[in-house]
């Protein structure tokens, strides 16, 4: 989440349309991998329940 914010902070103060873009696909892929590793944990927890 620090990183999303950085990164929001960043977007907020660069005026460069292509880097507003830039950075929301960089946010989008970041996000994109919290959730496959939380999806990884949460299956390797009921795989050891």
């Amino acid at each position: 989440m620090i990183i999303t914010k950085v990164l929001g902070l960043t977007s907020a103060l660069t005026k460069s349309k292509k880097a507003k873009i830039a950075i929301l696909g960089i946010e989008m892929v970041i996000l994109g991998y919290a959730l496959f590793q939380q999806k990884q944990e949460n299956k390797n927890k009921q795989l050891n329940s």
